[in-house]
C-alpha cells in the first residue's frame, strides 16, 4: 500500500508527499522495534527475577544444611570432651561402653554438600547474563565457586583426620561399633547426627551388639589412654575446624540471599 503511493507521489513528482511517507515508513519500523525492544525486556525481567526467587529458595535450604552441619560437628566436639570427663572416672563397665559410645559416634562424619539447581542451570545455559546488575551477578558467582573451595576443604579434614587417623586408630585397638544408648548417655543423638547403628539390635546377635560387635577391648594401659587422649583433642578441633567454615559459609549465605531480597524489592 505505501509502495504504490510512494511510486505514484514519484511519478508526480510530488516530493513533499514522497518525504512524508518517508517519514511515516521510518516510523513504524522505529516503533516496531522499540515495542519488541520493550516486550523482550518485559520478558527478560520476568525470567530475572523468576530465576533470583529460585536462587533464594536455594540458598534458604543452604542455610538449613548448613546450620545442622554446625549442630552435627559442635555435638561432636562436644562428646570429645565429656570422654575426657568419662575417662578419668574409675574402671568399671559403665565407663567403657560410654567410652566406647563416644569414640564410636566421632567415628562418624558429615559431609558437607552444597547444591544450587538454579545456579547450575543458570550457569549451564548461559544464562547468568540475565541477571543484569553485574555486581550482584559477580557476588552470585563468587558465592557458588566459594561453596566448592570449602566444601573441599571441610572434605579433606574428614578424610585425612577423621577417616585416616581416628577411625585407624579405632581400627588398629579393636575398639568395635558401639550403638549409642540415650539412656546410658543420658541424652539422644541429635537429628543430624547419622547413627548407621540404631537399628542393630534388630539384625545382630545381643552380645555381639551389648559389646558393640567386639570384646570390651578398651585396655587400661596409660599408653592406649595416652593415645585415646591425643585422638580425641584432634578430633575436637576438627569438628571445631569444620564448624568455623560452616558458619563462615552460612554468613556469607546469608549476605548473598540478602543482596538478592534488596535487587528484587528494588525491581518492583
Amino acid at each position: 500500500m505505501i509502495l504504490r503511493r510512494v511510486i505514484a507521489h514519484f511519478k508526480k513528482q510530488e516530493w513533499t508527499a514522497i518525504a512524508l511517507d518517508f517519514l511515516i515508513v521510518v516510523m513504524g519500523v522505529f516503533i516496531g522495534i522499540q515495542v519488541a525492544n520493550w516486550n523482550n525486556a518485559r520478558a527478560d525481567h520476568a525470567t530475572e527475577v523468576t530465576y533470583l526467587n529460585l536462587l533464594q529458595r536455594d540458598m534458604r535450604a543452604t542455610i538449613t544444611d548448613l546450620e545442622e552441619q554446625i549442630e552435627f560437628e559442635r555435638f561432636q566436639a562436644q562428646q570429645a570432651s565429656k570422654a575426657v570427663t568419662i575417662i578419668s572416672q574409675p574402671p568399671s563397665q559403665m565407663r567403657r561402653r560410654k567410652i566406647g559410645m563416644i569414640l564410636s559416634q566421632l567415628g562418624t562424619r558429615r559431609t558437607l554438600r552444597i547444591d544450587s539447581p538454579t545456579f547450575q542451570d543458570l550457569q549451564g545455559s548461559g544464562r547468568l547474563g540475565l541477571i543484569a546488575d553485574p555486581l550482584l551477578r559477580s557476588e552470585i558467582v563468587t558465592h557458588f565457586f566459594r561453596i566448592n573451595r570449602w566444601e573441599a576443604i571441610v572434605d579433606k579434614n574428614n578424610e585425612q583426620f577423621i577417616d585416616n587417623i581416628f577411625n585407624r586408630f579405632l581400627s588398629n585397638y579393636s575398639i568395635g561399633s558401639w550403638s549409642w544408648d540415650d539412656t546410658v548417655m543420658q541424652q539422644s543423638l541429635p537429628s543430624t547426627s547419622i547413627n548407621g547403628l540404631k537399628d542393630a539390635h534388630e539384625i545382630i546377635d545381643p552380645h555381639l551388639h551389648e559389646t558393640g560387635g567386639a570384646n570390651l577391648m578398651l585396655p587400661e594401659s596409660d599408653p592406649f589412654w595416652d593415645e585415646v587422649m591425643i585422638n580425641l583433642s584432634r578430633r575436637a578441633k576438627i569438628s571445631i575446624a569444620n564448624v568455623n567454615v560452616s558458619e563462615n559459609l552460612l554468613a556469607a549465605t546469608q549476605e548473598t540471599e540478602a543482596k538478592i531480597a534488596a535487587y528484587l524489592e528494588g525491581r518492583d
